[in-house]
């Protein structure tokens, strides 16, 4: 077998080879673990001293992750030239090439058949022997979810807008868990318990599995058997068992994606694939972990440990409207918010929930504070506390509106400690609440400064009763804010109303013109759950139904 030289030509900026009148690029991106194979063939390409129509071509490889490469294709970029665009690109899988093509300029600009140079299974992994983990060949993908591992093991995996294994855990999870409000709000507790842990790029195992780390808690990780491969190939310590879900996976196929109309770069496009398709490089890929095209597992990558040759079944199901949707369930639920919440302090906020305590406007503290817990700093949130007893318009604004991490107080103290100062002292102020009247106020607030990069709503936590103590009326109210939703930029309204409620349908209209919820509680312990189903109404918005 021919051997692999790496010639690691530098090949200054204008060079011009004997006898060209002119010299251009074939420029080549790949990932990262793709990247040494298109290096080297690469170099054997300028080896040969390549001539197209009188045009020198040398070939530069290199790495760039596939979501830069897809917004450059598919128009993202800001200027007509980019040092960013290639004329080769090979991603981990077809799926970035689907994605590229939705826009009218990614179909224009690649091809839509692209050759496969290797395969690569999306699979679980952990440490070989690691505790409560099923047999390799018997894992589910249910193992992803927070009750289905042990709460002190982490998931790890890739952001699905960065790489396609992230992509193909949320359309399992999704396949898991099915559809309707309670698999939303699963699927939101699966986002919010995985979020912490998520990659922006290709996963390192060396930097997920440090020496001498606790089996124990050592975290089960989303990742191309690939990685897997290379990593048990350096002889560590504690190898890693890839672990095949029996409900099928997705098999990343590394497309070979020609770009661009000039006939001379696809022409060097072709006798570099040409290059790729020699023995050589095909074990090399094999050494680096890859599988065949066609799954096969062959050479060093069937004796490796961890690894099972005959890998697990596979399923094209991530295309199409399944593959937008694991990224718009990802993208909704894990976007940060922008909020101004309302805590109602009128007289009624001192009744009792239920006659023996505790009261309403105790179960609004720990509400609050439960609430502030659940947010990341990236989120913008404002506190008002509702009254017409502070007289003006009806409210004290406990907070302005902005990021969590922000240091707003004395000695630095972020906007994040302040609301939980206040929240903690929150008091009855008596009178009326000024209900409607505050809540179109916070819809405006909300709504003027609008942030397409959040999601924009109102969260109010009140007793439900206005009382006549507003300038506008009911109707007037889901008047206004019927005629200010707009589903381009929505901004929605979430109630929590404590205690039986007389007013409850008139609540209901309100928190459904702007495609929001209402939830009556009378039990503290219901409070985590509300916020939860909240969390997961962004799934639905702006076509939720009742």
């Amino acid at each position: 077998m021919a051997a692999i030289v790496l010639l690691s030509i530098a090949i200054p900026v204008g060079i011009k080879l004997s006898g060209c009148g002119r010299t251009e690029y074939l420029r080549v991106s790949g990932t990262l673990s793709m990247a040494p194979v298109l290096r080297a063939a690469a170099d054997e390409f300028n080896s040969e001293e390549h001539v197209y129509d009188g045009t020198c071509v040398l070939a530069q490889a290199d790495e760039t992750a596939p979501h830069r490469i897809m917004t450059e294709l598919a128009g993202g970029a800001m200027n007509g030239a980019s040092s960013v665009r290639p004329d080769v690109w090979v991603p981990e899988s077809s799926a970035w090439v689907e994605l590229t093509r939705v826009s009218e300029t990614g179909a224009q600009n690649i091809e839509t058949s692209p050759r496969s140079l290797a395969g690569s299974p999306v699979v679980l992994a952990a440490p070989q022997g690691a505790e409560g983990l099923p047999d390799p060949k018997k894992a589910g993908w249910d193992l992803v979810l927070p009750g289905g591992r042990k709460p002190d093991r982490p998931l790890v995996m890739v952001d699905p807008n960065r790489g396609v294994d992230g992509m193909t855990a949320m359309h399992a999870v999704r396949r898991e868990l099915g559809t309707g409000d309670e698999a939303d709000e699963k699927m939101t507790d699966f986002v919010r318990d995985v979020q912490l842990d998520t990659a922006f790029g290709e996963i390192d195992p060396a930097g997920v599995y440090p020496l001498g780390g606790s089996q124990e808690q050592a975290a089960l990780t989303v990742l191309p058997e690939q990685a897997v491969a290379a990593y048990n190939s350096r002889s560590p310590e504690e190898p890693l068992e890839a672990l095949y879900p029996e409900e099928g996976t997705v098999l990343l196929d590394y497309p070979f994606v020609t770009t661009g109309d000039d006939p001379r770069m696809r022409a060097a496009a072709g006798d570099l694939y040409a290059i790729l398709q020699g023995g050589a490089y095909r074990e090399r890929l094999r050494e680096l972990g890859f599988r065949d095209p066609d799954g096969t597992a062959a050479g060093a990558l069937a004796d490796l440990p961890g690894i099972d040759p005959d890998g697990p079944e596979t399923h094209d199901g991530l295309t199409g409207d399944a593959l937008l949707a694991s990224l718009d369930d990802w993208n909704r639920l894990s976007m940060p918010s922008r909020t101004v919440v309302l805590a109602d302090v009128s007289a009624a906020m001192a009744e009792d929930l239920d006659g023996a305590g505790p009261s309403r406007l105790e179960v609004t503290r720990d509400a609050a504070q439960l609430g502030l817990s659940l947010f990341p700093d990236e989120t913008d949130m404002g506190l008002w506390l509702i009254s017409d007893s502070f007289g003006g318009d009806g409210r004290q604004d406990a907070q302005d509106l902005g990021r969590l991490d922000e240091a707003v107080g004395e000695g630095g103290a972020t906007r994040r400690e302040e609301l939980r100062e206040v929240a903690e002292d929150i008091e009855v102020a008596g009178g009326g609440s000024r209900l409607y009247d505050n809540i179109l106020d916070a819809y405006e607030e909300v709504g003027s400064d609008y942030d397409e990069d959040k999601i924009n709503s109102v969260i109010v936590l009140t007793a439900g009763e206005d009382g006549g103590s507003s300038d506008i009326s009911h109707q007037e109210l889901v008047a206004e804010l019927q005629d200010r939703f707009d589903p381009e930029r929505p901004v929605t309204m979430f109630i929590i109303a404590f205690g039986a409620q007389s007013a409850e349908e008139e609540l209901s209209e309100i928190a459904g013109a702007t495609s929001g919820t209402l939830s009556v509680t009378d039990d503290p312990g219901e409070i985590g759950d509300i916020f939860l189903s909240s969390i997961s109404r962004r799934l639905c918005v702006p076509d939720c139904g009742g």
